[in-house]
């Protein structure tokens, strides 16, 4: 059992170095690597400026738990070769720095932010997976920051809608135990 580990383990390393010559000639220091840094910032900045002071514990909270969905989902379709992304921040996992820790969440923090519950919550949920999943994936993917390889863009839906509901449940029940201030 040991030995047949150590082969995948060293198909692995291979694998990874691979990844690293890859990203070192056609990511490090490009202009789709400096868009990525730029976008990251722009939406952090924004996200802060906009959010109420009172809020943003809440609001950070729940960006913290869709990054922590998101890297994780992400990974796994990776890792399950799903889709792969040309153009990364970093070689190493997760790939999708930007989607994971900056398109993702702060869209939904904004989501949450200004449509809270009820009709108008599902509704800003609806569009926005459809967005992410029928305009945002295909724009990407024409850009080469993401490419797809046995996944379809409408299982991306299908899968952010119930997980807003989840994570603004979550972030309620937590919220909800939480002393006043």
């Amino acid at each position: 059992m040991i030995e047949k580990y150590d082969n995948v383990h060293r198909e692995l390393m291979k694998a990874a170095e691979l990844n690293i010559d890859y990203w070192l000639e056609y990511n490090f220091l490009t202009l789709k690597w400096w868009v990525i840094i730029i976008l990251m910032i722009i939406l952090w900045v924004f996200i802060l400026k906009v959010v109420d002071r009172q809020q943003l514990p809440k609001i950070l909270f729940l960006g913290m738990v869709w990054i922590i969905a998101a890297a994780n989902l992400d990974g796994l379709g990776f890792e399950l070769g799903f889709w792969g992304y040309p153009s990364e921040l970093f070689p190493i996992y997760p790939k999708a720095y930007l989607f994971d820790y900056a398109l993702v969440p702060v869209t939904y923090m904004l989501i949450y932010y200004y449509f809270p519950k009820g009709k108008a919550f599902f509704i800003a949920n609806v569009v926005l997976a459809a967005g992410a999943s029928f305009i945002s994936e295909p724009f990407f993917r024409w850009l080469d920051y993401y490419k797809a390889y046995h996944w379809q863009s409408w299982w991306s839906f299908v899968i952010y809608l119930p997980l807003s509901y989840v994570i603004r449940w979550f972030v309620e029940k937590v919220f909800n135990v939480l002393p006043e201030r």
